[in-house]
């Protein structure tokens, strides 16, 4: 069920995808030869005016096939005779539909769930916050020159890229009316110990959910799924207990320890699972929650997307500069894995729905924005091809184009097997 509900998310953002371009195309007099929904051989199709629809036999995404895309034609009406305003128009509306189906998501499930604003109603009693004069009820502006759209998603992915220097905070003082702009350096959560998992607490015990990338637990051969019933020769039946027992309950949380799953039924021992000390940045802050007015939830609904697109670009950095490794990248097998969790994970419909949705709109702004980076085969290529032609004063050969595509593609597969050598050991054993 996890792996049909996964497919069917990813087909039909692929498809609305397609969809902004096949729209845009047939609103600038575009040729289109063909909309086809999923990919392979083609099961049947039926043909409306001058475009032929077809349904194909791989239930996976879609494609739009316009006359001129790939190759010269002399049809006045071929993408590739078209000005380059209306090819920019074309290329760009299948990522900005991507981004506005998944603001038009988020907005439906803020407006069941609420959202969080930029106003304190929390502080921790060492949060360094304090020392500056934040008070609840204060307003945070931005960390660090960022402004904060989504607050604790943005604070979640600064503290994760921290480095501890200080850095400014800018805040509304709300007793003093003023904006406030002070230099604060984050806190330190104290040292834990983990032992890099994370679980769902159920009935069974505390089954895991995902392993961190070479974490104590996957190197001793964790799976997900695997429901911890024992550490050492202490029964645990939350994740809780589990920490408990890790850095409250032993002399030497440094030793190793044994820990005893449950996988499907069979009883496995872990042996010598080595935990590590861990710590991370903080600011010790929360934020108020609200469910607001229709108008209120568009904003959340906005300021989520930005803060969305902002973090993906922030992660796709950290993955050029070293701080997260190329083994953390997912792929369609790990899409699947994840949705499956949240399929899987025992809680009501209605909620396992709006959870669903969520992930299905964080899902499109992925897509949508890494088809706007300007990587061979994907579209924010062509959009920097058009930006070079224009500037040059004169289209690039077609052929050109198409060999920088297809080297794209080839760069593409390679990543999709670098993807799949990390997700199917992660997610399918």
């Amino acid at each position: 069920m996890s792996i049909l509900v996964a497919l069917i998310i990813l087909s039909v953002l692929i498809v609305i995808h397609e969809l902004g371009h096949f729209t845009a195309a047939k609103l600038c007099g575009i040729k289109v030869l063909e909309f086809s929904l999923f990919m392979g051989p083609k099961l049947f199709s039926f043909k409306k005016g001058e475009t032929e629809y077809s349904v194909r036999l791989i239930p996976m995404g879609g494609f739009v096939k316009m006359e001129g895309e790939h190759e010269e034609s002399d049809d006045p009406r071929a993408f590739s005779n078209q000005p380059a305003g209306k090819k920019a128009l074309v290329i760009g509306a299948g990522p900005f539909l991507n981004i506005l189906f998944a603001f038009i998501i988020a907005g439906i499930v803020i407006g069941q769930t609420g959202f969080y604003t930029n106003t304190v109603n929390k502080l921790a009693d060492d949060s360094p916050l304090k020392e500056i004069g934040i008070e609840v009820g204060d307003r945070i502006i931005s960390y660090g020159g960022k402004r904060l759209f989504d607050p604790p998603a943005d604070i979640s992915i600064f503290m994760y890229g921290e480095d501890g220097r200080p850095k400014d905070i800018t805040f509304f003082d709300v007793s003093e009316n003023k904006k406030v702009t002070k230099v604060i350096t984050p806190g330190k959560t104290e040292t834990r110990f983990r032992l890099g998992f994370t679980a769902t607490d159920t009935e069974e015990g505390a089954r895991i959910t995902d392993l961190e990338i070479d974490s104590p637990l996957e190197k001793a051969g964790a799976r997900r799924g695997d429901v911890i019933k024992k550490v050492d020769d202490t029964e645990v039946k939350s994740t809780q207990e589990i920490i408990d027992y890790l850095n409250v309950s032993r002399s030497d949380k440094t030793a190793p320890v044994d820990v005893t799953v449950d996988r499907n039924g069979k009883i496995l021992t872990l042996e010598d699972v080595k935990p590590f000390a861990d710590f991370r940045y903080t600011l010790g802050i929360g934020f108020r929650h609200i469910k607001g007015n229709v108008f209120e939830i568009i904003k959340g609904s906005f300021n989520y997307s930005i803060s969305t697109i902002r973090n993906v670009l922030i992660s796709l950095r950290w993955l050029f500069n070293g701080t997260v490794s190329y083994r953390e990248l997912s792929g369609p097998v790990g899409i699947i894995g994840s949705i499956g969790s949240v399929v899987e994970t025992e809680q009501p419909v209605g909620v396992k729905l709006l959870n669903l949705m969520y992930y299905t709109s964080f899902i499109s702004i992925n897509l949508g924005v890494m088809n706007l980076l300007p990587i061979p085969a994907l579209d924010g290529s062509i959009l920097l091809i058009l930006l070079i032609e224009k500037l040059r004063g004169r289209p690039f050969p077609q052929e050109k184009v198409g060999m920088v595509t297809m080297i794209g593609f080839m760069l593409l597969i390679v990543l999709f097997i670098v993807t799949l050598f990390n997700d199917v050991p992660r997610w399918l054993f």
